[in-house]
């Protein structure tokens, strides 16, 4: 396991800990003492994401899962909504809002969902042959692609930069949702 896989599998059980503790010190002296580790902790994490997002599977995994949760706040962020009184003008607006802050959560939350359902709870695909066509697929916040045996799929930043060196031949099992890499099997040229 190296450092950036360490990392993004201890951002959820941190996640947990952290709620745990807020909730533990909330009506106590150490509450902003703990509330300023929390931030900082999850500053740091933040930072993290944002520049190594695809350092491995783990953390693409990991922003999946932060979307589901994000789109599942916003469709229930909205349950919390004072009612709606008075005339059906008045009421219009912020009733067309909520329903397109739910739909939008609503979304969010069945597009990351199903990528983690079809990556992990359905057979990967196996394909087998040589490594053609590294590339990115974009300039900024890119993609790292690669074909094999004439199928584009995604793959992390360490294997792109292993694959930009040499072109191996390679067994690879890739999830149907998120079409990135998860097992690599290399074969003798």
């Amino acid at each position: 396991m190296t450092t950036a896989e360490f990392i993004a599998a201890c951002f959820w059980p941190f996640v947990i800990i952290a709620v745990f503790a807020l909730l533990k010190a909330r009506n106590t002296d150490a509450y902003p003492f703990i509330g300023k580790i929390v931030f900082a902790v999850a500053f740091a994490y933040l930072g993290l994401l944002l520049f190594y997002d695809k350092s491995s599977i783990i953390a693409v995994n990991d922003v999946h899962v932060g979307l589901v949760v994000l789109g599942l706040a916003m469709a229930g962020s909205q349950l919390w909504q004072p009612q709606l009184y008075g005339s059906w003008r008045d009421s219009a607006k912020p009733l067309a809002s909520m329903i397109l802050i739910v739909l939008l959560g609503c979304g969010l939350a069945w597009y990351a969902g199903r990528m983690l359902f079809l990556d992990h709870l359905t057979s990967r695909l196996v394909i087998e042959g040589r490594v053609d066509r590294v590339r990115t697929s974009g300039s900024r916040r890119s993609d790292y692609l690669a074909d094999i045996a004439g199928r584009t799929v995604k793959v992390t930043t360490p294997v792109y930069e292993r694959w930009q060196k040499l072109r191996p031949v390679v067994r690879v099992e890739v999830g149907r949702g998120s079409n990135y890499v998860y097992d690599i099997e290399y074969l003798s040229n």
